[in-house]
């Protein structure tokens, strides 16, 4: 770890490296005999494979209509700000941002030429921003000591008073946990969420299986207790998140983790509130969410309530005689990102030189087999709402996607066979119209409504420090300290 030392301005300095440090390991033969005898993960590409996986997009057997009208996207952005107090660089304080967007595609696209017009986007689009709180590392709570039970309390006051158009994410819990596991739905009716462990270490309750068998639950709103340890509990334990939280170390992950529950919540909870409001427009909007439709990590049990929830407002839009709405999530980088893009360059370079393997507006379903054995992606029937599928855009774009599946589980718990059959995502070609409407080239495989979520969600790099630093030191300045 380098040596530091402090500016006059007040800045850190840190020692610096030789530029010329690299060499020993780039140089060094034992290590480059060891890299040798891996190969680049498009060296033996299967073409025959993913040609049997390979379909049309005109060629499904699927509803047209109604043509999607209104976009609602959904990203998040986080900061772990250092140096919270003056001279104590260790101190840490968490921020994040989540932004949602509503586009109007149709006013959006009214105009002429190839180029989408910048002020007819802005005309098009409405945005709003959640933002949030959380101490890091090295903060005293000036009501709880125990600084993992300070972040507990911060995490559930976050969740009770954030709200997402008519509700707040605490009342999202009760909607998703309605739609998870039999003991989750019993707990949901009695305005109660089930709670996998007690935070507290020493306690009986704090193994799984145990916790389990005695139906450890707490109110939704509220401070609870264990009936074991008399430990505060919070609705927000369910998620486990807190169990990856460092008092004396960084906290970035456990930052992500917590944003990315807020985003499938607040997409959830702005599809049920255009339906309370709206239900005429809802099957004319398609549902954006930036990454896999998966829940990864400690949270991961949340993912069978988000689907259960998803699927439910698909069948009340069946009783009203409509089409369901769009749900989708576009991942932009990770290896399936990677691997969609290596498959058409290797076919560009292969001897004979072959057809693109997956020409414009086709698409590639992926097997079970295929997820593990060539993706390398475990724990399908744990994690993923939405199955995988590859799309080549009719613009060029390489989109790797998730659709959830209309009923049933995305993927198989035994590796069962037919769970990627498209028959099982009936919106899966009206997705692939949309997607059609509105790529954009401002960036690699992109679409705009994302990219404008984003855009309002990001802390910008350039000042987020300066801005975060300003709130930091008048909310402490107010306190006193």
């Amino acid at each position: 770890m380098p040596y530091s030392t402090r500016l006059p301005g007040g800045a850190l300095a840190f020692e610096a490296a030789s530029s010329m440090g690299h060499l020993p390991t780039v140089t060094n033969e034992h290590i480059r005999e060891r890299l040798a005898r891996y190969n680049r993960p498009d060296a033996n590409m299967d073409f025959s494979r993913i040609e049997k996986l390979t379909g049309a997009a005109d060629d499904l057997d699927q509803a047209l209509d109604p043509r999607i009208r209104y976009v609602v996207a959904v990203d998040g952005s986080n900061h772990e700000y250092e140096e919270a107090f003056d001279r104590y660089p260790s101190t840490r304080v968490l921020y994040l941002q989540i932004a949602g967007v509503f586009i109007d595609l149709e006013h959006m696209q009214k105009q002429s030429g190839p180029f989408v017009d910048p002020s007819r986007i802005a005309e098009a689009t409405e945005a709003s921003v959640v933002s949030g709180f959380l101490p890091g590392s090295f903060l005293k709570h000036e009501e709880y000591a125990d600084p993992v039970e300070a972040f507990r309390a911060e995490l559930y006051d976050l969740f009770a008073t954030t709200e997402v158009q008519s509700g707040t994410l605490l009342s999202l819990i009760r909607e998703v946990q309605r739609y998870g596991l039999p003991e989750d739905a019993a707990a949901a009716a009695r305005g109660e969420v089930v709670l996998p462990k007690c935070p507290n270490l020493a306690c009986d309750l704090n193994e799984s299986k145990v916790a389990r068998k005695a139906n450890l639950t707490t109110a939704l709103k509220g401070t609870g207790t264990c009936p074991s340890c008399s430990c505060l509990l919070w609705a927000t334990d369910t998620f486990r998140v807190f169990e990856d939280f460092r008092p004396d170390a960084s906290n970035g992950e456990v930052l992500g983790r917590v944003r990315d529950i807020i985003e499938h919540l607040v997409l959830l909870g702005v599809a049920l509130d255009l339906e309370r409001r709206y239900p005429r427009l809802l099957n004319q909007t398609a549902f954006l969410y930036d990454g896999d439709l998966a829940v990864f990590g400690n949270s991961a049990r949340m993912f069978r309530g988000l689907l259960g929830s998803w699927q439910e407002v698909w069948r009340r839009s069946r009783r009203r005689g409509q089409q369901p709405p769009l749900l989708l999530g576009i991942a932009k980088s990770g290896y399936p990102v990677e691997h969609f893009k290596g498959i058409q360059r290797a076919a560009e370079v292969a001897e004979p030189k072959r057809p693109v393997p997956i020409p414009p507006r086709s698409y590639m379903r992926i097997d079970d087999a295929y997820m593990k054995e060539v993706l390398r992606v475990q724990s399908l029937s744990e994690t993923y709402y939405g199955r995988k599928f590859f799309y080549h855009a009719a613009d060029g774009q390489h989109l790797v996607i998730t659709v959830p599946p209309a009923e049933g589980l995305a993927y198989a718990k035994q590796g069962g066979e037919g769970t990627d059959d498209p028959a099982r995502f009936p919106t899966l070609r009206r997705t692939f119209e949309v997607l059609d409407r509105m790529g954009t080239h401002l960036y690699d495989d992109a679409v705009i409504p994302v990219s404008l979520a984003h855009n309002w969600a990001a802390y910008p790099l350039s000042n987020a420090d300066k801005v975060l630093r300003v709130l930091t030191e008048q909310t402490l300045s107010r306190k006193g300290s």
